[in-house]
């Protein structure tokens, strides 16, 4: 896992993951990323606006929806 964003999280949630985070690997705590309300600056920072879907503040309209689609570079002709 290269990093992993959980967004919109409420305050309680980031109150558990206080108390939790001590029991885990610094390197695993390292690359998870807690963002509440304000998330779209962040995640445009680490992903391209048109790869970021358009509810999470990005440019990517996939026809299928993005959550469903396998649109990706392992897809394009070699």
């Amino acid at each position: 896992m290269g990093k992993f964003f959980i967004i919109n999280v409420p305050w309680t949630f980031s109150a558990v993951w206080a108390i939790v985070k001590p029991w885990l690997d610094e390197v695993t705590v390292k690359k998870i990323n807690i963002l509440g309300g304000t998330y779209k600056e962040e995640l445009l920072k680490q992903i391209p606006a048109e790869n970021l879907p358009k509810q999470f503040g990005g440019l990517c309209e996939c026809a299928e929806g993005c959550e469903m689609s396998d649109a990706g570079p392992w897809k394009e002709a070699a």
